[in-house]
C-alpha cells in the first residue's frame, strides 16, 4: 500500500515511485518505451481500420483464429507497401 499523498503528488515521498523515477531515463526504459508504441500502433490500426473492434468469432480458440487473420492482414499490407516501388 502506498503512501497517502493528498492533493499534493509533488510532494509525495513513496519508496515505489521513486524506483520507477529511476528507471524512467535508462536506456532499457527507453527501448521498452519505444516497443510498447510500435505494438500499440499495430493494435490501434487493427480496431480502427481493419473493424477488430468486436470479434465476430466465438469462443477463445474462434478470438484467436480471428485475430491471427487480421494480424496475417496487417503484415501483408506491409509487405506491399515496402514492396512497391517508391
Amino acid at each position: 500500500m502506498g503512501v497517502a499523498c493528498g492533493h499534493l503528488r509533488s510532494a509525495c515521498v513513496d519508496p515505489a515511485r521513486d524506483a520507477v523515477r529511476a528507471l524512467a531515463g535508462t536506456d532499457a526504459y527507453v527501448q521498452a518505451r519505444r516497443r510498447r508504441q510500435r505494438i500499440e500502433r499495430v493494435f490501434g490500426h487493427l480496431k480502427r481500420n481493419l473493424g477488430l473492434r468486436t470479434l465476430k468469432l466465438r469462443g477463445l480458440a474462434g478470438a484467436a483464429e480471428e485475430f491471427t487473420m487480421a494480424a496475417t492482414a496487417y503484415n501483408l499490407q506491409l509487405l506491399a507497401r515496402k514492396a512497391a516501388p517508391a
